[in-house]
C-alpha cells in the first residue's frame, strides 16, 4: 500500500526569535516552509513567505498537485498564490508596508506595522479568509476585541489608526462598513493621567543632577550624562534628536536641526555655557556630540534611556511610563512660565501649534501658578 504524501507547514525560526523550537508557531514573521514525504524521501520546500496564511494556501495547492500525481510541484512556491487574480491579504499587506517604506517611515514604525497588521492577517487566516473582499465588520470588531488585554489605551488607539489605514488601502466595496465597525477608542482616566506632562521642579532637577556622580562615578560618563540633561532641559529636544545631535548643528552657539520624527526644523539660541559644555563632551566620534556611531541610533538611544532610568530611580524621581520626555516637559514648563506663547513654544519644539496645545494647553505647575499670581488684577 502506497501512503499518500501529506503536506504540512512549518517554521524555520531566526536564531533571535523567542519562539525558536516551536516549528508550528503561527505568530512570528519567520520564514515558512512546506514539508512532505514522497517515495521514501522527505522533501522540504521554502514557501517564500513569512505569512502563515500564504503558506497554507501554497500547502493546499501543493497537496492537490501531489494527489493528482504531479511529482514536480516546487514551482508553485515561486510566487504568491491568488484566487481569480485577486491578491491575498498577506500580499496586499507587503505592498502596504513597502509603500510606507518609500514614504520614509521609520524602521520602528515599520516594525509596529508588521506586528499589528501581521496579527490581523493571521487572525483572518485562522478564519480561512485570505482575500480583502472577505473582510467583514464582524471580523474587524472581533479582532479589535482581542486588544482588550492591552493595558494602554494609547497603544490600542495607535493600533486602530494603523488598521484603519490598511483597511482603506486594501478594501474597496466593503471599506466603509468595516471602518464604521471599528468605531473609536476612548482613553481611560489612567491613560489621561499618564499622558499628562510631568515636568521636574527646580528642586528635583538639582537633586537629579547631584545624583549623577554618585550613580556614575566615572568622570567622563558623568560629564556626558550631565551635559545630556542640561541640553534636553534647555532645548526641549527629544531623546533621539539629542543622541544624534551633530557638532555642526550647534555651530556659532545656535541649535539648528530637523527633527528625526517629524522632519520639522528646530532653531534655537543656546546658552553660551551650555554651548561650551556640549563641545567638550568626549565620545570618540568627531561628528556627533553624544553618539559614537558604532551602533544603531535606536540601540544607542536605548542605552542612554537605561542610564537615565537608573539615575532617576537612584534619585527617587522615576515615574513609570515617563523617562526622557520629562526633560522636554520641563523645557515647555519653563518657557510657558517665562511668558512664551504657545506658537513660540511649538516653534522651539519643532511641532505644530495644534500638537503642542494638545499636549501642553492644560499644563499646571508651581512655576505657572507663580507666574499667574503676579499677573495684574482689576480693581474697582
Amino acid at each position: 500500500m502506497v501512503r499518500k504524501p501529506v503536506v504540512t507547514v512549518f517554521v524555520r525560526h531566526r536564531g533571535a526569535c523567542k519562539h525558536d523550537g516551536k516549528e508550528f508557531y503561527r505568530g512570528c514573521d519567520c520564514s515558512k516552509w512546506l514539508r512532505y514525504s514522497l517515495d521514501g524521501k522527505q522533501h522540504r520546500i521554502t514557501a517564500n513567505t513569512r505569512s502563515w496564511g500564504i503558506a497554507e494556501e501554497k500547502r493546499a495547492e501543493l497537496q492537490r498537485r501531489l494527489d493528482t500525481g504531479d511529482s514536480t510541484p516546487a514551482a508553485i512556491v515561486a510566487a504568491p498564490l491568488t484566487s481569480s487574480g485577486q491578491p491575498t491579504i498577506a500580499v496586499v499587506l507587503e505592498t502596504f508596508i513597502t509603500k510606507k517604506q518609500t514614504e520614509g517611515v521609520s524602521a520602528a514604525t515599520i516594525r509596529k506595522l508588521r506586528a499589528q497588521l501581521g496579527g490581523f492577517e493571521r487572525f483572518m487566516a485562522a478564519r480561512t479568509k485570505f482575500f480583502p473582499p472577505e473582510i467583514t465588520a464582524t471580523d474587524a470588531i472581533e479582532f479589535k476585541a482581542s486588544w482588550a488585554t492591552w493595558k494602554s489605551g494609547v497603544t490600542r488607539e495607535k493600533a486602530q489608526q494603523n488598521l484603519r489605514g490598511f483597511i482603506r488601502f486594501c478594501c474597496k466595496a466593503n471599506r466603509q462598513e468595516v471602518l464604521d465597525a471599528l468605531g473609536k477608542i476612548k482613553k481611560s482616566r489612567e491613560d489621561e493621567e499618564r499622558l499628562e506632562p510631568k515636568p521636574f521642579t527646580e528642586a528635583e532637577l538639582e537633586k537629579l543632577l547631584a545624583q549623577v556622580p554618585v550613580t556614575f562615578p566615572d568622570e567622563e560618563k558623568a560629564a556626558r550624562i550631565t551635559a545630556l540633561i542640561h541640553c534636553m532641559v534647555s532645548t526641549g529636544l527629544a531623546i533621539r534628536d539629542t543622541i544624534q545631535l551633530e557638532i555642526a548643528s550647534i555651530k556659532g552657539g545656535r541649535l539648528k536641526i530637523k527633527r528625526q520624527k517629524t522632519r520639522k526644523p528646530v532653531t534655537q539660541k543656546l546658552d553660551a555655557a551650555l554651548h561650551q559644555e556640549l563641545l567638550a563632551v568626549k565620545n570618540g566620534n568627531p561628528k556627533y556630540i553624544f553618539w559614537n556611531a558604532t551602533s544603531l541610533p535606536e540601540s544607542a538611544t536605548g542605552v542612554w534611556q537605561a542610564d537615565l532610568r537608573e539615575l532617576m530611580e537612584d534619585a527617587g524621581l522615576w515615574i513609570k511610563g515617563n523617562l526622557s520626555h520629562r526633560f522636554r516637559d520641563t523645557a515647555v514648563d519653563f518657557w510657558l512660565g517665562s511668558g512664551y506663547s504657545m506658537t513660540e513654544v511649538a516653534a522651539l519644539l519643532g511641532d505644530t501649534v495644534a500638537v503642542t496645545e494638545k499636549h501642553y494647553a492644560h499644563l499646571a505647575s508651581k512655576r505657572m501658578e507663580d507666574r499667574l499670581s503676579k499677573m495684574p488684577v482689576r480693581s474697582w
